[in-house]
């Protein structure tokens, strides 16, 4: 008897997903490099620097042991920590954080697909959505993430000053500057700028139509003079020096830099999500709404939390949305679409 596989599905009258779906990611970033200088408030001024690249440096440290559960006899022993560091010359107050961003289209396309039919019916789906809806309201979440500076995450906090340029590098003359993005908020994805606007455009129209869209972002930040600057974290063992912490270095032209990895700025880039509901007895403010990354279940492994475990999860809404009811909200349609654009394997086990 030949084996039959194992689709997921929702309910007699919905498209079941494919046991194997696949989609290509439709934002590429590239790696952030960081670099040292001094602080200007007119950005041109900025170009006329020459940006010294931050490298990293060992640093030892005699601590304590204070986590939970240490047993008596070792409370009062050093605990000797080693690992990379890395922060800005004692001279220079500035750090700037430099990557390239690629928008791309043919979102409702599967790499991957072994059920015909539902890559029809989801192709049908998304062209309504693509005509009745359009891309600009996911494109201006993903814009204003890079106008905030949220890319830059732990460097974002106590910042003094950010300003954020972004061009297009086919034509560096269309540029979009922002020079307030430290009082920008997190989760206000309802901000009124013009130049916001603009640049949402530009994304949007990459979405709809395919043409090429490969953005150029700097960030300038003060920190202050010798402030220690947060690289991206190599998930690495202890090595044969008992070194515990590594941190991300990019081999340039003028030598090793700190960096920040492409992953840790494609997850800010598509921390969107204000659409899941929290759970009845959370004990936050549910007026304010925190914005997390796209993800199927809606996983924050910092939180120890999944906001979408239950039929708000990507696969109950994809199967209720090809489904003849079509019974989901706008909200959740812009869910399923941002996760296509997240790309990934979405299909089950066979």
């Amino acid at each position: 008897m030949a084996k039959v596989s194992k689709k997921k599905t929702n309910g007699e009258n919905n498209a079941p997903v494919p046991s194997v779906l696949a989609f290509s990611r439709k934002i590429e970033p590239s790696d952030g490099l960081m670099q040292a200088g001094l602080w200007n408030a007119d950005v041109a001024q900025f170009s006329k620097q020459t940006w010294q690249n931050i490298e990293l440096h060992d640093k030892s440290n005699r601590g304590v042991k204070s986590q939970y559960g240490v047993a008596d006899e070792e409370k009062s022993q050093p605990n000797l920590v080693r690992g990379d560091d890395a922060s800005l010359p004692p001279h220079l107050d500035t750090l700037k954080v430099s990557f390239t961003v690629k928008f791309l289209g043919d979102i409702a396309t599967a790499t991957t697909n072994n059920e015909p039919n539902f890559g029809i019916k989801l192709t049908e789906k998304f062209k309504v959505y693509q005509d009745e809806i359009g891309f600009l309201p996911l494109a201006r979440r993903y814009a204003y993430n890079l106008v905030n500076g949220r890319f830059l995450w732990r460097n974002r906090v106590g910042a003094e000053s950010i300003i954020v340029r972004i061009y297009n590098t086919e034509n560096p003359k269309q540029e979009w500057i922002f020079d307030n993005a430290r009082t920008m908020p997190l989760n206000d994805f309802e901000v009124e700028n013009t130049k916001l606007d603009e640049l949402a455009n530009c994304i949007a129209e990459s979405f709809k139509t395919g043409q090429y869209l490969l953005l150029g972002v700097e960030a300038f930040v003060k920190v202050g003079l010798g402030q220690r600057v947060f690289p991206s974290q190599q998930m690495r063992e202890k090595d044969k020096d008992n070194k515990s912490k590594f941190l991300y270095q990019i081999k340039t032209q003028n030598g090793l830099c700190a960096g920040l990895h492409s992953e840790k700025i494609g997850n800010a880039i598509r921390t969107i999500d204000t659409w899941y509901e929290l759970p009845k007895d959370d004990l936050l403010d549910k007026s304010v709404v925190q914005a997390i990354a796209i993800e199927p279940y809606g996983s924050v492994p910092t939180q120890g939390q999944a906001y979408r475990t239950s039929k708000t999860d990507l696969y109950s809404l994809m199967a209720n949305w090809l489904s003849d009811d079509d019974n989901i909200s706008t909200e959740q349609k812009h869910f399923v679409v941002a996760n296509l654009i997240r790309g990934g394997v979405f299909g089950g086990k066979e």
